[in-house]
């Protein structure tokens, strides 16, 4: 399938991968780094468009040298899955060529879009599957969980959809590049950024959202705010404007100049209000990394422990909350931790003790945020989200979610739905740890749980007998081998 892609040249390009999205080979393959991201839109009260945007920069592809041009040959693969049911699916293979291979210096980022129907209301995941033809043993597989929100146009609010980050944008009557037919929204093509990242020395922070209105808003004016979020919460940017609400769905598409923003991580948060300053939605939010080659991170030498204690979350911790928290970290704490902890008399020295505890695992105690702990955030928020079952276990508490928190995002997951009486099951794969760990979870009794039935790495499950004992076989025969090895 030939597809036009877009290329974003970069010069000297810095690759700070999210957790989510840093995504190499499978087993004992090489990686193929590639960037994914995602937005639903509102298509009908039971439906939704699922845009999924990738990319990677045109050096990792394999080569070849054909009539005096260097070809790549990649393959693409999508699976949209509800539970255990295939939805939709897609295969294309881009073909890209270039007169020389460049291992440095100016890059190509070349993107690409696919569009698909989903349901709304529902729990939505899909697989992203990439292979280098020309070099078989360079493989990228991602499975990803969404939830499919219900964008109704009869609640009494304004809905927003998510926020697209985009390359840049382009009026379709003006453009002079012939750009992907999916890049196209209203009048308008919207490049997307699945890095969601923002570089240079003039950064711009360019974006797109749709917002959807009840009846009662038609015909008023809202004001819109737009502000920006360090990692210590607090408020670096703030603007708004004036819109007036003229259809029941309607789309925002603008920049922000960053070049007073320094270097670092940020969440980028859309509210709307009404005339009294009323909050008359839900707010959305994502998060980008900038990279301003004028401006570096802001450095924490400024603020002292006790300044940096006053200004986290731990210093608001009530008993209840401070229990918590430490019961979440004992996937992560060794046993003098677990025993300092419960040796503490006072609030706030189970308040300090948390702050020290994420303070010493922080990468970069430069920045003014912890990035360990807005990384265990997000592990402990994306498995409630994706491995709770029902209300009975929480995500974090599953056992996806402990080798989540544990080990990190695996280097690739793999999904493979319920066939007959084969139960449906998942297999991760960590390549930087113990030479490489498998971790395998089987939905044993179907109810959403999967259980961790076998595993290479030290001091986890091993049952070389996973697959007939717990995908194969009866219910009664499954529940019998899952006791003996709990």
């Amino acid at each position: 399938m030939n597809i036009t892609t877009a290329i974003f040249m970069l010069k000297q390009v810095c690759y700070i991968f999210v957790w989510l999205l840093i995504l190499n080979g499978f087993g004992f393959s090489k990686s193929i780094p590639i960037y994914v991201d995602y937005c639903t839109f509102r298509k009908s009260d039971s439906e939704n468009y699922l845009e999924i945007y990738y990319g990677f920069i045109d050096t990792v592809p394999t080569f070849r040298e054909d009539k005096g041009l260097w070809v790549a040959n990649l393959g693409f693969k999508i699976n949209i899955y509800q539970n255990d049911s295939l939805l939709d699916n897609l295969e294309w293979d881009i073909i890209h060529q270039k007169e020389q291979v460049r291992t440095e210096g100016y890059e190509n980022l070349l993107v690409g879009q696919k569009n698909f129907v989903i349901p709304s209301g529902r729990i939505i995941s899909f697989t992203f599957e990439c292979n280098d033809y020309y070099d078989t043993t360079k493989k990228f597989v991602k499975t990803f969980e969404l939830e499919s929100p219900r964008y109704s146009l009869q609640e009494n609010v304004i809905t927003l959809s998510c926020i697209q980050f985009a390359q840049f944008t382009e009026r379709m009557d003006t453009s002079q590049q012939s750009w992907q037919r999916e890049f196209l929204k209203g009048k308008f093509y919207v490049v997307p950024n699945p890095t969601c990242e923002v570089i240079g020395s003039h950064p711009t922070l360019f974006y797109y959202f749709e917002y959807y209105s009840a009846q009662k808003f038609l015909g008023k004016t809202v004001i819109v705010e737009f502000r920006l979020i360090d990692g210590l919460q607090n408020e670096v940017y703030l603007t708004n404007k004036k819109i007036k609400i003229s259809n029941p769905q309607q789309f925002e598409l603008s920049y922000f100049n960053l070049e007073l923003i320094p270097t670092g991580r940020y969440t980028f948060e859309i509210t709307f209000r009404d005339e009294n300053r009323n909050v008359v939605g839900k707010s959305q939010q994502k998060i980008f990394y900038l990279i301003n080659l004028e401006l570096p991170p802001k450095k924490v030498e400024q603020f002292t422990e006790d300044e940096l204690y006053e200004r986290s979350i731990f210093a608001t911790l009530d008993e209840r909350d401070a229990q918590k928290e430490f019961e979440k970290i004992t996937y992560l704490a060794n046993d003098y931790e677990k025993e300092l902890f419960k040796s503490l008399q006072t609030l706030d020295g189970r308040r300090r003790f948390l702050f020290r505890f994420w303070k010493k695992r922080n990468p970069d105690t430069t920045l003014v945020y912890n990035q360990a702990y807005d990384e265990f955030n997000r592990k402990i928020e994306y498995a409630n989200k994706f491995f709770s079952v029902g209300n009975q276990i929480e995500g974090w508490k599953t056992d996806r979610g402990r080798v989540l928190i544990q080990y990190g995002e695996p280097t690739t997951r793999e999904f493979h739905p319920r066939e007959g009486n084969k139960k449906s099951y998942e297999i991760w794969f960590y390549s930087e740890i113990q030479g490489g760990a498998f971790f395998y979870f089987v939905d044993v009794i179907g109810n959403g749980n999967y259980i961790l039935v076998h595993s290479n790495a030290i001091g986890e499950v091993q049952n070389e007998n996973w697959y007939t004992d717990f995908v194969t076989g009866t219910n009664e025969e499954r529940l019998k081998k899952m006791l003996l090895i709990r």
